[in-house]
């Protein structure tokens, strides 16, 4: 592994995933060839670890997310200037700049958390019953941890 070291968990792997296309995406004034690079060994991997994640996991806790799906969505949000991506556990909270890029966001899958005035993504199987009050974006980050990119490229 040249870009994966020590990543043994799907979270993990999208954080470093999301911090490699941070830097090295065609967008950001990396170069095609070291994205190709990251993205095939990214996909190698992450079929791997959803593989072990699916094998010690519930019914109710496996994944049939695609490496295709979490790479596709950073990749639209790389291409709107002024925001704030955060990793929580395997959610996208987005904030910053985020009215002018309404219909872009919503186009991406992307959709809005009144509650917390920021638009999240998460795979669709990631949907569960919502039980009890909503919890605070500070609850969400205090449980799952919080990796947060500031985009302070101008706005597009």
């Amino acid at each position: 592994m040249k870009w994966f070291n020590n990543v043994n968990t799907l979270d993990e792997l999208k954080a470093q995933y999301r911090k490699l296309a941070m830097k090295y995406h065609p967008d950001r004034g990396g170069d095609t060839a070291t994205m190709q690079q990251i993205n095939a060994e990214h996909d190698r991997l992450f079929e791997v670890l959803k593989r072990n994640h699916n094998r010690n996991a519930d019914a109710q806790h496996q994944t049939t997310e695609t490496a295709e799906e979490f790479r596709d969505i950073i990749n639209a949000l790389m291409k709107l200037g002024g925001l704030k991506i955060e990793l929580c556990g395997s959610w996208l909270w987005i904030s910053g700049a985020t009215l002018q890029h309404k219909d872009k966001l919503k186009k991406a899958g992307c959709l809005w958390s009144a509650n917390k005035k920021m638009w999240y993504w998460r795979h669709p199987e990631n949907k569960r019953p919502h039980r009890g009050r909503s919890k605070s974006i500070e609850y969400i980050r205090a449980k799952y941890g919080s990796q947060v990119i500031d985009d302070d490229r101008k706005t597009a």
